[in-house]
């Protein structure tokens, strides 16, 4: 055998070992992957359900605690939500409270209130946020204690940050809040809140974690920490009420707006319903005056069963032209040509008599205008259960202005 052949046969052997090795070795590998793949699948699977038990552990615990009042709900971005279950009341029982208690009949009518009906179906009750909305993962929100609100949102940022917690998740209706605020008024639990920096301005004693300002400072950001004031500024003068409904933050509201003055909400409490489909009322907020001079008040808001009086251009979401606004939500009043309507009652858009909820109403009957209800660290005596803005066009952002997300269950 030449030298030559010796030599190739030699190289042929090598190779071949060589290619035996690669493939041994890329057994290994793959042996090796799926050995590493399975453990990691068993370490998620495990942190899975270690998760899992933990927040069942939480949400046991906060329902416990608070004996089924609150509880705790985790969102589809994996969001912790402090909820307080609102059981559903009828509107006569409600009425019969608050008549017996100031004397004023409300004339709220019969049957369950709208905040726990849906597309005319009735529910047991219904899970609102127990604190104003704050940063949550990535885009998302939560609501939980001791934290800054979210603020510096308009309408519709709002309304998508409360529906894409998950199903059935929707920013708080214009029928939740009043269903609060008429409970707590028949209760005598209607709250006060942060509303002179850091402080209730009508209890000055009662103070909060003022984040961003010293306590009782008369200027720059006062919010407080969501639920970090006494129990009197809750619902219900409890420790597992709905906090800082009165002051702290503006909240906005969906399911109402107004129209060039007329008012348009959806009939029962469905947030799916599109702004299209919402009901328009045969009423309008009038003006006292055709004043379109400047940007102040033009005087009371007047409910009417048409605008006679507007204070800006129609169809016009400026800001610039005159609003109609009054210092007490039951003073608004009504036209001769008015008939009144229950179903606004119900919201706290009418009043028939000074039951004893405060707070300032605001309003532009020009162009197209979102609701806020509560008022801000700022407002004194214009805050309360009965405050709302109607003034604002859906894309204003403020630092004083949140939300509050709810849930159906």
């Amino acid at each position: 055998m030449s030298e030559l052949t010796q030599a190739t046969q030699a190289l042929t052997s090598a190779t071949q070992q060589m290619q035996s090795a690669k493939e041994s070795f890329e057994s290994i590998r793959q042996d090796a992957t799926q050995s590493i793949n399975a453990v990691n699948a068993n370490f998620a699977e495990k942190a899975a359900s270690l998760t899992i038990t933990a927040n069942l552990g939480y949400r046991n615990a906060v329902e416990k605690a608070s004996g089924g009042r609150n509880t705790m709900i985790l969102d589809a971005q994996g969001n912790e939500n402090i909820m307080v279950v609102i059981p559903r009341f009828n509107c006569e029982d409600i009425n019969a409270a608050v008549l017996a208690a100031t004397g004023v009949d409300m004339q709220l009518g019969v049957g369950t209130h709208p905040a726990f009906r849906t597309n005319g179906v009735d529910r047991g009750e219904i899970l609102v946020g127990k604190y104003l909305a704050s940063a949550g993962a990535g885009s998302g929100c939560s609501v939980i204690g001791g934290v800054q609100p979210r603020t510096s949102v308009n309408y519709d940022t709002a309304k998508s940050l409360s529906a894409n917690k998950g199903d059935d998740w929707h920013m708080m209706s214009i029928h939740e809040w009043a269903a609060i605020a008429l409970w707590s008024l028949a209760n005598g639990t209607v709250p006060r809140g942060n509303t002179n920096y850091g402080r209730a301005h009508d209890a000055k004693w009662e103070v909060s974690q003022v984040m961003g300002a010293l306590l009782g400072d008369i200027s720059g950001n006062a919010r407080n920490g969501t639920g970090s004031g006494p129990d009197t500024w809750s619902h219900d003068h409890g420790a597992f009420g709905v906090q800082d409904l009165v002051g702290n933050v503006w909240e906005w509201q969906d399911q109402m707006l107004l129209d060039n003055g007329q008012i348009i909400t959806t009939l029962d409490n469905d947030p799916s319903l599109s702004e299209a489909n919402w009901y328009r009322h045969a009423g309008y907020l009038d003006s006292p005056t055709s004043n379109q001079s400047g940007s102040g008040n033009a005087g009371t808001p007047v409910l009417s069963s048409v605008i006679t009086n507007r204070n800006g251009p129609s169809g016009s979401d400026s800001h610039d032209y005159p609003y109609i606004g009054n210092g007490l939500f039951s003073s608004i009043s009504t036209s001769e040509s008015y008939s009144g309507s229950e179903v606004l009652r119900r919201l706290l858009i009418e009043s028939v008599g000074d039951a004893g909820l405060t707070g300032y109403v605001y309003a532009r009957n020009y162009g197209k205008r979102f609701p806020r209800r509560g008022g801000c660290w700022t407002n004194g005596v214009n805050a309360g259960l009965g405050a709302i803005d109607l003034g604002l066009a859906r894309s204003i952002v403020s630092s004083s202005i949140g939300f509050r997300p709810a849930l159906f269950v």
